[in-house]
Order: C-alpha cells, then sequence, then structure tokens
C-alpha cells in the first residue's frame, strides 16, 4: 500500500511544518473536535486514512478468501455565506483481493470479488459533492451528485465504467449522540473507453450499473473524547438476481481523540457483521481500522 499512503503522509509531514495555517483550532478541546469531526458535514478539514479486511464466503466461493482494502478521502468543506457549505469527499481507493472472477459486485470502497489469484492496485475512486447544512445540535442536512470515475489500475478490479447519481446526507446530534446516514446512488453512463478485445472489459461494458450504498452512523460520545460507534455501509445491487441483491451489517467499535504532537488525530477501530447478504459472494465480516489527522479550516467557524 505505499504507493496511495505514502504520498498523501508526506504531503501531510509537510503541512505540519505551517502550524499557524494548518492545525485545528487549539482553542477548542479534543471533547469538541471529537463532537464535529463525528458530522461529515461539519466545517472541519481532515484528512482520512481508512483500512479494511473483509473475510468473503459464499457459494461461489471454495476455501477462505479475504479482500483488503486502503481508502484515502480528504475532507476540506468550504463555506457558502452564513449558512451553506460546500461539501467534496474523494474517495481514493487501494485493493488487494482476489482476480480470478475479479470485482463482481460493491463499490469500490467495500468490494466483492472471489479467486484463487490476487492482485494490489489502485481502485476506481468516489466522489461525492453537494451543498448541505451543518449544526452542531440539532439537524445537518445536504444534498448533491456523486460519482464514481474508472480509475482503477488492474483490469480485473474496477468497474470499466462512468458512474453518478444523487448523494443526501441527514444527521441529528445533542450533547450525548449523533445518529444519521450518507446515501449514495449511482447508475452506469458510459464507459471506459477500453478495447473489448478482452472479454472480461466486454462483460463489464455491457453490465446494467444500478446500485445504492448507504452507510449509517450511531455515535455515543464519552468523557474524555472517546466514542462509542458504528457506521456501515448497507448495499443494494438492484440489477442483482434474487437473494443477490442486499448487504445489511451491524457494527460495533470505538473511537479516541488524542494529539500527535500539536495535531489532533481521530482513531477509530470497528467490526461489520452482515445479518442479510448475497447468496453468491458476499462478505462474512470486516475489521476496519481509521485515523484521522484534523487541520485548520482557513474559513470555516463552527
Amino acid at each position: 500500500m505505499k504507493k496511495i499512503i505514502l504520498g498523501p503522509l508526506w504531503i501531510l509531514c509537510i503541512l505540519c511544518q505551517w502550524q499557524g495555517v494548518v492545525l485545528a483550532d487549539e482553542s477548542k478541546s479534543m471533547e469538541e473536535l471529537s463532537k464535529e469531526i463525528a458530522n461529515p458535514l461539519a466545517q472541519i478539514w481532515n484528512l482520512s486514512f481508512q483500512y479494511n479486511y473483509t473475510k468473503i464466503g459464499g457459494d461461489l466461493v471454495d476455501g477462505s478468501e479475504s479482500i483488503k482494502t486502503g481508502l484515502f478521502q480528504p475532507v476540506l468543506p468550504i463555506p457558502m455565506g452564513e449558512k451553506y457549505t460546500f461539501f467534496a469527499r474523494p474517495v481514493i481507493t487501494y485493493i488487494d483481493g482476489p482476480t480470478d472472477i475479479g470485482i463482481t459486485g460493491g463499490t469500490p470502497s467495500q468490494p466483492i470479488g472471489v479467486g484463487l489469484n490476487s492482485s494490489a492496485e489502485i481502485g476506481d475512486t468516489i466522489l461525492p459533492i453537494g451543498i448541505g447544512v451543518a449544526n452542531q445540535l440539532g439537524w445537518s442536512w445536504g444534498l448533491g451528485a456523486t460519482f464514481i470515475f474508472p480509475t482503477s489500475n488492474n483490469d480485473l478490479l474496477g468497474s470499466h465504467q462512468y458512474q453518478a447519481g444523487p448523494t443526501a446526507l441527514a444527521l441529528w446530534a445533542n450533547e450525548d449522540w449523533m445518529i444519521g446516514g450518507h446515501l449514495q446512488h449511482w447508475w452506469g453512463f458510459a464507459d471506459d473507453g477500453k478495447s473489448d478485445d478482452d472479454p472480461f472489459i466486454e462483460a463489464a461494458h455491457n453490465r446494467d450499473l444500478n446500485h445504492t450504498n448507504l452507510q449509517y452512523f450511531i455515535i455515543r460520545h464519552l468523557p474524555n473524547a472517546w466514542q462509542l460507534r458504528a457506521s456501515p455501509n448497507i448495499t443494494v445491487d438492484w440489477e442483482a438476481g434474487s437473494g443477490n441483491k442486499l448487504t445489511l451489517p451491524l457494527a460495533i467499535g470505538v473511537g479516541k481523540m488524542f494529539k500527535l504532537g500539536p495535531m489532533p488525530v481521530m482513531l477509530m477501530a470497528e467490526y461489520q457483521y452482515p445479518i442479510v447478504s448475497p447468496d453468491n459472494i458476499r462478505p462474512e465480516g470486516t475489521f476496519m481500522l481509521q485515523a484521522n489527522f484534523i487541520i485548520k479550516n482557513p474559513f470555516g467557524n463552527l
């Protein structure tokens, strides 16, 4: 994972040299920052690194399989006047998984695949953008569009289609809880222009893509900047056959805000287990680790 991780970390190290501009507001306590970063619409900038380890099973799986996914997500919202916030949350993916059959379902951040051989390459890129209203207490919401770009370096690890659709966020928070969800839906509308000489790419170009991802958030704030949390992804492949459309996981995890030198960092760990999953190829459990490095938003005041 060096190619995708070392670049952003090098940028992070450079930014840390400009402490007066980049570091988060030191007047805020770790508890305050912990509550702000839980809201994906808040005007807080952070660089997020996530690692997922997913066990794969199902009727088409012979033996033990797994997929390891790295995600880099810079979150840099910009206020628009006194009320609204523009958000763009690109997700750059790096997938290490089986490729005999390739990625057969899911999204770039939650891929599903099976095969005896494996490959580790950059995957497709997700980009939700939109406008929302963020509040520390009460309701926050956002609306916009979401895109998937076929950026995968490996022909077996990407969708080979450009995809687009709507996105929406809704959250409610008080001093102790944050509850909400982030909905994204995509339709494929154009192929990536690669040659159909490869049967796998031809099949990917001809596939009807129509799928939904709903990430729900349930976070309980605890003393000393700790959290109990759950943030798994519900996915629906509307074109799949009966018994293979829905993945519905439950999750339990913890988070802790602390300072790494002068920089606030949120560390999270979570286990996700599907109570409903596809018959053919399915996740059988995901262990997630995430680190969010908080940097100062020069435009924000939330």
